[in-house]
């Protein structure tokens, strides 16, 4: 099916079809019967509004059944399941060296508190070594076989390169297919968290602790409807300068 709703029978009727002396109830009983068919399809557990994907099969939190735009039906799920792993394990890393980069600094770097801005005060040098380091691993990981086409030759599993293999040794298969699951989570949750530590940073224009520095009221780049810095609004209004006036609307006193 398309990926919100299932696709039914068509429910053109021609003249013969909406006529009762001509078979026409016989032929909507026909139809009517198609109904219980349809209300047993399996359902998305994570979306039971939509029936259940297909081309997840095979894959760890199949059984949720999310992908409501059937990306899975489009693309090969094993590379789509790749690039999810990868920017998760990414985005666990990056989460754990954004709250390093306020206490921590390699040497030869300028200390920079406000992880946002460490882009600007690194080194040549270090971006150069960045980029070749990640580029090494990305080029040698798969062997050469860098497209959706090629790299699952061999039944290799998506996110598979034998780094740290050796911690499922001796566990039973709910256990992997557990770790590989708890994995799976807490890259997604990293993604979404390191989205939201780099947004914070913005919009407090300084580190990531404190969450809310002392004296800060909101983003000094939002104005009021009079054309005001917010900042210096919500101030006002908490010193009882600013508020609610005549018409009901905000303003300054």
């Amino acid at each position: 099916p398309w990926p919100f709703f299932a696709v039914g029978e068509s429910r053109s009727k021609t003249a013969g079809d909406r006529s009762t002396f001509c078979g026409g109830f016989q032929k909507a009983q026909a139809r009517s019967s198609a109904a219980p068919r349809r209300a047993e399809m399996e359902r998305s557990t994570s979306l039971p509004f939509l029936p259940k994907p297909a081309g997840l099969e095979g894959l760890v939190g199949e059984e949720q059944g999310f992908d409501p735009l059937a990306f899975a039906e489009t693309f090969d799920a094993r590379w789509l399941r790749e690039a999810e792993l990868k920017h998760g394990r990414v985005c666990m890393v990056a989460t754990v060296g954004f709250v390093a980069q306020q206490f921590l600094t390699f040497p030869g770097f300028t200390p920079t508190a406000n992880a946002n801005e460490a882009i600007y005060s690194a080194e040549p040098a270090g971006w150069a070594a960045l980029l070749f380091l990640a580029g090494f691993i990305e080029s040698t990981s798969y062997g050469g076989k860098l497209t959706m086409l090629d790299m699952f030759e061999g039944k290799r599993d998506p996110g598979n390169f034998e780094f740290g293999s050796g911690f499922l040794k001796g566990k039973s298969d709910k256990e992997v297919y557990d770790m590989k699951l708890k994995e799976l989570n807490n890259g997604r949750l990293a993604m979404m968290a390191i989205g939201g530590m780099i947004h914070h940073n913005f919009v407090v224009q300084g580190p990531l602790f404190p969450l809310i520095p002392e004296g800060w009221t909101a983003p000094a780049a939002w104005v009021t409807p009079d054309g005001e810095p917010i900042q210096s609004f919500m101030s006002g209004f908490v010193n009882g300068t600013s508020g609610l006036i005549s018409n009901n609307t905000f303003g300054t006193a």
